[in-house]
């Protein structure tokens, strides 16, 4: 018989599982809909307190922001030592299959990338850095509409928070532990993704894909920049290579400090305000 938390959610099926909790697909009994359900995860009680809250901070953060290209949270379960979240369900794909195999054109990634820049400055605006910026955690729904989600390392900007992240998508300033973190870790980590789209899956392989993550992190804080999209013979025109030529600088003085100037670049680019 499945699972019904709160006599409400029945649990249907498990969809993933992340480092704060496993996400399933339910059923709101009350609502009569599908949505998303993320409790914590099974361990110690040290542990599933450790990640209940992080949960409850995740749901915070999450009700702070609206905008069509960021999950949207519907409601909060907290009792009897059960901490969960629900959340609208996102029936997509994941991103990163988008560019498994070969580079996305530049005018079907700009459909992608104008809509996470949003998304973005909407969860800025907010402020709140997401902290985990990957093709992991972005969702491509059938209508090219894409869902940044997952903010369990979310956090307020200006507060202290704990080294945390995806390797490959860490700003340097975020592997180092006395660095205070800002929205540039996020702008770094969509500046990533976008270099990853525009590479393509096998030669971003043929390029780093050998290196382990210790030395991935070693290379990260060195002062040796990334290769150009340009240089690298990827099919995109100077000025989109030059917006994430910027995004993934390792020095955050020459990054862009704001996702509204990567919004402002890329209108210029596109010749047509995006929505913001």
């Amino acid at each position: 018989m499945p699972e019904v938390i709160q006599s409400r959610y029945k649990l249907l099926k498990k969809r993933g599982s992340g480092g704060t909790g496993d996400v399933f697909q339910a059923y709101d009994l009350r609502l009569k809909r599908m949505v998303a359900l993320k409790k914590a995860r099974d361990g110690t009680p040290e542990e599933r307190q450790r990640r209940s809250r992080r949960l409850i901070r995740e749901a915070e953060h999450l009700a702070r922001i609206r905008h069509p290209n960021v999950v949207t949270i519907h409601d909060i379960v907290d009792e009897g030592g059960l901490v969960a979240i629900v959340m609208e369900l996102v029936d997509g794909i994941p991103y990163r299959k988008l560019f498994k195999r070969g580079p996305i054109l530049e005018h079907e990634f700009l459909r992608y990338f104008r809509q996470l820049v949003a998304a973005l400055e909407a969860v800025h605006s907010a402020s709140i850095i997401h902290r985990d910026v990957n093709p992991r955690n972005v969702l491509l729904l059938p209508d090219e509409t894409v869902k940044l989600g997952d903010f369990g390392l979310s956090c307020v900007a200006g507060e202290e928070s704990r080294p945390g992240g995806t390797i490959g998508y860490m700003a340097p300033e975020a592997l180092r532990k006395d660095q205070r973190t800002d929205y540039g870790v996020d702008v770094y980590g969509l500046g990533f993704l976008a270099y990853q789209s525009l590479l393509g899956g096998p030669m971003f392989l043929r390029l780093y894909g050998t290196i382990k993550a210790i030395e991935w992190a070693r290379w990260v804080l060195s002062r040796e920049k990334f290769r150009t999209l340009i240089t690298l013979g990827a099919p995109v025109t100077p000025g989109l290579s030059a917006i994430v030529e910027r995004m993934v600088e390792k020095d955050p003085r020459e990054r862009y400090t704001k996702i509204s100037d990567v919004r402002k670049d890329l209108e210029r680019l596109l010749g047509r305000p995006i929505d913001a």
